[in-house]
């Protein structure tokens, strides 16, 4: 559930600089792990900032917090990426970020929701889990 990029020695790193399909694939598969509560997975699979500003327990209730009782998605869109510094976030700890959204209808009304993994980028170019959200449309 990682994705892995190739070592690169600017210290900026763009769209261009990473694989944005792969990615995409990454990210699908975290969003289908949360949909399946598969949350110690997530936490294995979690970047160095989460692991230090949070504990086990405390990532696994926000998450399914945040994702609640949507249950599964139908009808997931790949709707936009972006690479993020942490200049243009202030809250961030120092690296690159992927934040990658998706459009997907939850519940039988097939209410609209917008749902955003964030990824960082971490030590041999690996993409590690760093955020998730879902907020309705």
């Amino acid at each position: 559930m990682i994705a892995h990029a190739a070592p690169l020695h600017e210290t900026r790193i763009g769209l261009e600089d990473v694989d944005i399909p792969r990615l995409g694939m990454s990210a699908m598969r975290f969003i289908k792990a949360i949909e399946r509560g598969q949350h110690e997975v997530l936490w294995e699979a979690a970047s160095d900032t989460i692991r230090h500003t949070m504990g086990r327990e405390a990532f696994i209730a926000l998450l399914a917090q945040r994702h609640g009782a949507l249950g599964h998605g139908m009808g997931r869109r790949w709707a936009a990426v972006r690479v993020d510094q942490p200049g243009q976030r202030p809250h961030w700890q120092p690296g690159t970020y992927a934040v990658l959204e998706f459009s997907a209808a939850f519940g039988e009304a097939a209410t609209p929701y917008r749902e955003t993994v964030t990824l960082r980028r971490e030590e041999a170019g690996v993409w590690r889990l760093a955020g998730y959200a879902v907020r309705a449309c």
